[in-house]
Order: C-alpha cells, then structure tokens, then sequence
C-alpha cells in the first residue's frame, strides 16, 4: 500500500512518500506540518528569489538504510548510508535551464534516509523536524542547481541560502 502525503498552493506541490518504512500517527503529523512550512518557503524561494511565475513541483520519499544504500550505489556507485540525495529533473532552475513550455515543471526527487535524519538531530541536539526541515532545504537546493561540491565559493553560496529559507521556515513555524 503506497503512503503519501500530496500539499498544492498555486505555486508550488509537494508530494511525499514513505512506503519504506513505518511511521506512527505523531512522526506524520510533524512531517505534515514540516511539509506544509517547507511548501510555503519552496514557493518564496522559487518567485522572489530566482523571480519565477510557474508551478513547480517535488517528490520527497523517505526511506530506510536499506533502500537508501540501494539508491546510493545504484546511482552514485557509493554502497553506504547517506542522509539525502536528489536527483534533479531539469537542467538548472538557478541558471534558467529547465522546461519552460510546461506549466507545471518538476523538480525531481529527494530520498532522505529516517534514520539518518534521527541520528544527526540527536548530534545536533534538534528536533527530528528540524533536521528534516534541514535535509529538505538542502536536497531543494541542488534540485535547484545549487552544488556545494563545485568549489568553495558555490559552497558558500548554497549554505547561505540554506541557512536563510531554514530561518524564514523556522519564523513560520514560531508563528503557529
């Protein structure tokens, strides 16, 4: 049975899946919540900062080690766990490289391992929401064409971006 959560504005859905693992009625209302605050702050990133007018779209799954480390080798050629992974549909949204045509394009797809994103909150001392409001934001930003590995200037520039959507998403969340 396919799990998912779907959230639309008129900008910007949010599709979430979580088929691989088990999730208790508290962690998927903390997850909903997170996803509502991350639709809105997605959708300000897209318009006022890279000033674009469509309907954008992005898959987000949350899986276990096992299928994490599946994807990880499959497709990165790196058999182990790691906490996030995106895999973009278009060339570069920040560089204006993406399926202008199309009213509604799609981003792509992150896959955020639960059990990573638990292990590093507790490191962290945050709460499971906001290391999964983190990962989330940083996948985003690669779906985006943001990519630290480039060079230490990129590097700069996606952690500062990075940093402001998690404060302007952590503003809406103190604001409920």
């Amino acid at each position: 049975m396919e799990k998912e959560i779907n959230l639309d504005t008129k900008n910007m859905q949010v599709n979430f899946y979580y088929d691989f693992i088990e999730v208790d009625d508290s962690k998927i209302n903390h997850i909903r919540e997170s996803l509502s605050l991350l639709l809105k702050g997605y959708g300000d990133f897209l318009s006022e900062t890279l000033k674009l007018k469509k309907k954008f779209i992005i898959n987000i799954n949350l899986i276990d080690n096992d299928k994490m480390i599946e994807i990880n080798s499959t497709h990165r050629k790196i058999n182990k766990v790691t906490d996030v992974l995106s895999f973009p549909l278009q060339e570069s949204i920040r560089a204006d490289d993406y399926d202008k045509f199309l009213p509604e394009v799609e981003l792509g797809d992150l896959f955020i391992c639960d059990n990573v994103c638990l292990t590093q909150a507790c490191e962290f001392d945050i709460s499971y929401q906001d290391e999964f409001i983190h990962l989330c934001v940083h996948g985003f930003l690669h779906l985006c064409g943001y990519d630290h590995e480039i060079n230490k200037d990129e590097e700069k520039i996606m952690e500062d971006l990075e940093v402001g959507m998690i404060q302007d998403i952590s503003s809406q969340k103190a604001k409920k």
